[in-house]
């Protein structure tokens, strides 16, 4: 998942909810120089992919895309599910309301921006200038994302074929995270009662 699950997953915590943003930055044992519930939120992000990683679910999606998207397949999904979070949360009851959610995540990572690593500070800014949140919302939006993800890599991503492709199976792609979300919710909850005082 990308960043609008990892943050969903986070609320309403805010300590573990900037540790949870920050996690793809923090390598190895770093996460260790942050304070404690901060380093929680690292290590929940840690949870977040590897349990991504293994679901059936979220193999299946993997598989469809990976002609066009090769060994990127995986981050593309992550990707590509957030969007299906974002335009599937009315539907899929998810709670609290998007755009209280988005608010309140703005507000809080703005707050603690000091805790992002310095290339992450650079960028913040920019990411809540253009709300990176909402642009998961939309096809153009995810269509801006998929086209900037491909230019930093070193291969070629057809992300438009995927696009096109997309739109022609999304049914699939939906029944993929419909099977996938609620048990990645309900393991993220099971792993905050046990790791996280409250």
């Amino acid at each position: 998942m990308n960043h609008v699950a990892h943050c969903l997953l986070s609320y309403p915590d805010e300590e573990l909810l900037i540790g949870n943003f920050i996690g793809d930055f923090v390598k190895g044992s770093a996460w260790k120089a942050y304070p404690e519930r901060i380093q929680k939120g690292i290590l929940l992000h840690r949870f977040i992919d590897a349990y991504t990683e293994e679901h059936p679910a979220l193999r299946a999606s993997v598989q469809r895309i990976r002609p066009f998207a090769g060994r990127f397949a995986a981050p593309v999904a992550d990707i590509l599910y957030d969007h299906l979070l974002s335009i599937l949360w009315q539907t899929e009851n998810i709670m609290p309301d998007f755009e209280h959610f988005a608010r309140w995540t703005y507000a809080s990572l703005d707050a603690q921006k000091a805790f992002m690593p310095e290339h992450l500070q650079q960028r913040w800014p920019d990411m809540l200038a253009g709300r990176f949140l909402h642009l998961y919302r939309s096809r153009t939006g995810i269509a801006w994302t998929l086209e900037r993800f491909a230019r930093r890599l070193p291969l070629t991503f057809d992300w438009q074929g995927l696009l096109s492709d997309w739109s022609e199976n999304e049914a699939c792609f939906v029944a993929d995270f419909r099977a996938f979300f609620p048990d990645l919710q309900q393991s993220v909850a099971k792993w905050r009662r046990e790791n996280i005082a409250s």
